[in-house]
């Protein structure tokens, strides 16, 4: 986590933002934590990025894959759920992607 701790003090001035993301990305996966550096090293940070980035943190903290996951043994069911076919982005990956095209 010092790694991420060291860019989160280059990259975000607020210091509220700061602890925000820290705090709420304790519990994230080593995965989660590879993409949040990958985002903080490759994007500069305005106040509205930060702030962006503060509340993605926050939902990617609560993001539940499989929320709206369909199953059922009803007969009515067709048998293929929504979910499964078009799967929600984790909030993260939603970021990375909106600065991408913005760059």
């Amino acid at each position: 986590m010092s790694n991420l701790t060291a860019l989160l003090q280059q990259k975000i001035s607020h210091s509220d933002y700061r602890d925000m993301i820290i705090r709420h990305s304790k519990d994230f996966s080593s995965g989660e934590i590879r993409l949040l550096e990958e985002i903080l090293q490759r994007f500069g940070f305005d106040v509205v990025q930060e702030q962006a980035l503060a509340q993605t943190v926050l939902q990617q903290a609560r993001f539940d894959p499989d929320a709206f996951h369909i199953d059922s043994d009803d007969e009515d069911v067709t048998g293929v759920c929504p979910h499964c076919i078009n799967p929600p982005m984790p909030p993260l990956r939603d970021y990375l992607q909106w600065r991408e095209q913005r760059s």
